[in-house]
């Protein structure tokens, strides 16, 4: 009852957070469990200091964007591919890699690559549903490699260590970069050719004026295995940088604009840490009701197989992100899943990355789709044909995850350096 009055009342256009609320109040009323409990769960579930840092690094995200740093790297990614066979495909997700490093949110990928690339593409000759369709699904890339503000929430949820997390999302994130850019080579170089010939003055010339955002994500990176610094002193040192790069070295950042960085990002963590309260009391009820051992029963009842059992999570969660959002997905998940890892014997932090990029494609899949919607907006390109568009890299998401979850070495080799 409590899911499919959710998805009810998502389906009729109640914003996401809302309906888990109004979902939480009537299975309380139901089980006859006082009000009380609603207030105490999700004020608890934010009352948490290690995602103090999701503010951080939305405000430093926004600020590098305003600030000039997006399209250096925009332009350093266009000089070291953009000469190739359908080179502006893989600058497209190239340039998507170097800013998931400084932004840690997909949407915010979405807005500062797209709305650059995706006209420069159409310019050039590329069909715009798959203009729209490469941006969409390199845009998933930015909750992967670090800064991510999916794996702070994970992190606080169950305990797993932030900094942790973080150093396990590079490789995935840059073993899905190279998937897409291989993709989008082979999907690009039909539709557009030879854009010039490769000049390392050019590449050397951009490197130069993007360095300062490219060190970035290797100074967070460096700083959490040294342990110089947490997830959430990264995020203040980030805006702190951020703040000195754009307004006194690049100088495309006044005081002026300082105030309208401050209430987008102010908005947006609002919106955000009302997704986590109210996805925390609706976790609270999956647990009250003993959900989570109901599907820990049922799932080591189809088979004892860890690895067989994991694809079958894969799976689940597919379907599952096709329909919720991905913070509230995740924050319904992981309470009933994390168990389930605890008992195969998972390791945590691949359980983690696996869960998550898993519960990241259903931002470009429909019913829900978001980033991909997001995309065809800025393309002016019809649903219908966008989605058509995404399809390989669809499936190309999907091999990558199924790969990811197979070898897991892939996510814990770079944490055990720590």
């Amino acid at each position: 009852m409590l899911l499919l009055m959710f998805l009810a009342l998502a389906f009729v256009g109640v914003p996401i957070a809302y309906a888990m609320g109004l979902s939480t109040i009537v299975a309380l009323i139901v089980l006859e469990v006082p009000l009380a409990v609603f207030f105490t769960r999700t004020i608890a579930s934010i009352n948490s200091s290690s995602l103090l840092a999701i503010p951080f690094f939305i405000v430093a995200g926004d600020i590098l964007t305003v600030g000039g740093i997006s399209k250096r790297l925009i332009a350093f990614a266009n000089a070291t591919v953009g000469w190739a066979r359908g080179g502006l495909a893989m600058v497209n997700v190239l340039a998507s890699m170097l800013f998931a490093g400084v932004s840690g949110s997909a949407a915010a990928d979405t807005v500062a690559v797209g709305g650059v690339m995706i006209p420069a593409m159409k310019r050039s000759g590329y069909d715009p549903g798959f203009s729209v369709a490469v941006t969409a699904a390199s845009s998933v890339i930015g909750p992967i490699i670090p800064p991510s503000v999916l794996l702070i929430i994970y992190g606080g949820i169950t305990g797993v260590s932030i900094g942790a997390l973080f150093i396990a999302g590079v490789i995935p994130g840059i073993f899905l970069g190279l998937m897409l850019l291989a993709l989008s080579w082979w999907i690009g170089k039909e539709q557009v050719g030879r854009q010039g010939g490769f000049k390392i003055r050019e590449v050397l010339i951009a490197m130069r004026k993007s360095v300062l955002g490219l060190v970035l994500p290797i100074g967070l990176v460096l700083g959490i295995i040294g342990g110089v610094f947490t997830a959430t002193e990264a995020g203040v040192m980030i805006v702190i940088y951020a703040l000195l790069v754009s307004m006194l070295v690049y100088r495309e950042l006044t005081i002026r604009e300082i105030a309208p960085v401050l209430i987008r990002s102010t908005v947006l963590t609002g919106v955000l840490m009302l997704l986590v309260a109210m996805a925390a009391g609706f976790a609270w009820i999956l647990a009250y009701t003993r959900v989570p051992a109901t599907i820990l029963g049922a799932l080591t009842n189809l088979s004892t197989n860890p690895t067989i059992l994991m694809l079958i999570v894969v799976g689940f969660l597919l379907v599952f992100g096709m329909f919720v959002e991905t913070v509230a997905a995740t924050i319904i998940t992981v309470p009933v899943l994390f168990p389930l890892g605890e008992t195969l014997g998972y390791d945590p932090l691949h359980f983690a990355l696996v869960i998550v990029m898993t519960l990241l494609i259903g931002t470009i899949t429909p019913p829900l789709g978001i980033l991909l919607y997001i995309c065809a907006g800025l393309g002016d390109v019809s649903i219908p044909k966008a989605i058509r568009a995404a399809l390989p890299f669809m499936l190309i998401l999907v091999v990558t995850v199924v790969v990811v979850a197979l070898i897991p070495a892939l996510v814990t080799w770079l944490p055990g350096l720590m």
